[in-house]
């Protein structure tokens, strides 16, 4: 009898202190106008403050195209963006998500840099320019003798002759040669 009133007791507690969590949580993340740190009322517990899509929603996709030359020329432009599948597993446990993620963000500091007139020669030094130029690598055939790639602004909402917007296009890269580190004389 005494250990089903301590079960309900542990019961009721760890309801009541996951209904307060909620409820403090959904009060964190109202707008900032009403935003207080709740922390102050729950002796200094952390309440998660999310901010997914405000002030800046996502509204475009980024693509990553590339095309070679081969013997017979340049070919057509070909998207290489990573496909990252959903299904309901992915909530829980998704490890492959890690690699397209960080391609995407390189491709989104690219976006920025290109945003803001950066010096073609200082984004191409850049890490993120690396990064998307050894993903361009990957995906070119073996018999290709330069590659180039290009970051394409995809916006699905609005009108189809303003879908696309190109951001950054690489130089032909040659092949088979590796790019100097930053800094390096000749």
């Amino acid at each position: 009898m005494l250990t089903d009133r301590i079960k309900g007791g542990a019961a009721t507690v760890a309801v009541g202190a996951l209904a307060a969590h909620l409820v403090a949580t959904v009060l964190q993340n109202t707008p900032d106008s009403y935003n207080q740190d709740m922390r102050t009322f729950t002796g200094g517990w952390p309440i998660p403050g999310w901010r997914f899509f405000a002030p800046n929603p996502g509204v475009q996709n980024v693509h990553l195209l590339v095309r070679e030359t081969t013997d017979d020329g340049p070919t057509p432009w070909r998207d290489v963006t990573p496909v990252v599948p959903h299904g309901w597993t992915q909530v829980l446990y998704n490890p492959r998500s890690r690699g397209p993620k960080a391609l995407f963000d390189a491709m989104q500091q690219l976006s920025i840099m290109s945003a803001n007139q950066a010096d073609f020669s200082w984004v191409t030094q850049s890490l993120p320019y690396d990064l998307v130029l050894a993903a361009s690598r990957a995906a070119v055939a073996d018999d290709a003798r330069a590659l180039q790639f290009l970051l394409m602004n995809v916006f699905p909402s609005a009108p189809a002759d303003q879908r696309m917007k190109p951001i950054l296009t690489s130089e032909w890269i040659p092949l088979g040669t590796a790019r100097r580190p930053a800094g390096a004389t000749a």
